[in-house]
């Protein structure tokens, strides 16, 4: 698990009552590393079992945090989109604080994390992206620009290696470049971030990293986590699976443009993990291998 800021029963006792609800009992969770997640059994005030979610935002400040919150309220009305959206407390408020860090309590949709691979599975995530892609972002709150993310983590490309390193900013700037496409895209749909029941894809979580960009940039970090096998290598039979349904589901896009994408997407994570992880003391993960994508990066950048 990843929790920073650990909260005691009184404090979650506390937190619960701002909503109406009870505390049964709770747990961190046992995947992300950006944020401290809780996973709660509660009851309403009719003594209804309530599954809920409260995540303690460690980096992004309260005022950072709202468009987030009006994208995940407008997403969960979507019914082709199973995505939790924000629970209200007594004073109609989305954003609570928490150990004085700006937190938000949400439903938790059924399933479990199930890390499995296939092309079956490939091809759901593809439709889902598909339909998050067809989203319109026209009521939006502006969201964070996934490019001045990029800038910023290049700031960690003197940890590479020697000879990676102007081949790589030569990348980003080329990247850098070109136009921002103006998709919804989540940014981070790695397996962690999907639930699973009977099958089936039940949750899409954690849009913290939701921006508007090019469709290609999201369908690229969602098959470098996807579509690769252990050491890194790409896997074609996942990725036809995928790019295939996206398509049935109205998904366009270029094949070049994904290409460099993918290279793109290699290089940030695998910079993002250099940078570290988000404070220096946690209960459990705190960070992932950079190798890992190192590895990835190694396999794509020669494609391009």
């Amino acid at each position: 698990m990843s929790v920073y800021t650990p909260l005691d029963a009184a404090q979650m006792t506390q937190v619960l009552a701002a909503f109406g609800y009870t505390l049964v009992d709770y747990r961190g969770a046992s995947h992300g590393i950006e944020n401290s997640t809780f996973l709660i059994e509660a009851r309403d005030d009719r003594e209804k079992p309530l599954a809920l979610v409260l995540t303690v935002f460690e980096s992004l400040s309260s005022e950072a945090l709202q468009p987030y919150l009006h994208l995940l309220a407008q997403l969960a009305n979507d019914p082709l989109l199973p995505v939790p959206g924000p629970l209200s407390d007594a004073q109609g408020r989305w954003q609570i604080t928490v150990a004085g860090k700006p937190a938000v309590l949400m439903p938790r949709l059924p399933g479990e994390h199930d890390f499995a691979v296939d092309e079956t599975r490939c091809g759901q995530v593809g439709e889902l992206l598909a339909r998050l892609h067809r989203c319109s972002p026209a009521s939006l709150l502006p969201l964070p620009n996934e490019r001045q993310r990029l800038e910023t983590l290049a700031a960690q490309l003197g940890k590479l290696p020697q000879d990676q390193q102007s081949p790589a900013r030569a990348l980003l700037d080329a990247w850098q470049a070109s136009p921002t496409g103006q998709t919804l895209i989540h940014g981070d749909l790695f397996r962690d971030n999907l639930l699973w029941q009977e099958g089936r894809i039940s949750a899409l979580l954690d849009f913290y990293n939701a921006c508007l960009d090019d469709a290609e940039y999201d369908l690229a970090v969602t098959m470098n986590d996807w579509c690769v096998d252990r050491t890194g290598k790409p896997l074609p039979e996942r990725e036809q699976a995928l790019l295939e349904a996206y398509q049935r589901n109205g998904g366009a896009y270029d094949r070049n443009r994904l290409q460099q994408a993918l290279a793109v997407a290699a290089l940030r994570f695998w910079l993002s993990r250099l940078a570290g992880p988000v404070a220096e003391h946690s209960e459990g993960q705190g960070s992932k291998d950079p190798k890992e994508f190192a590895r990835i990066y190694g396999w794509r950048i020669r494609d391009i």
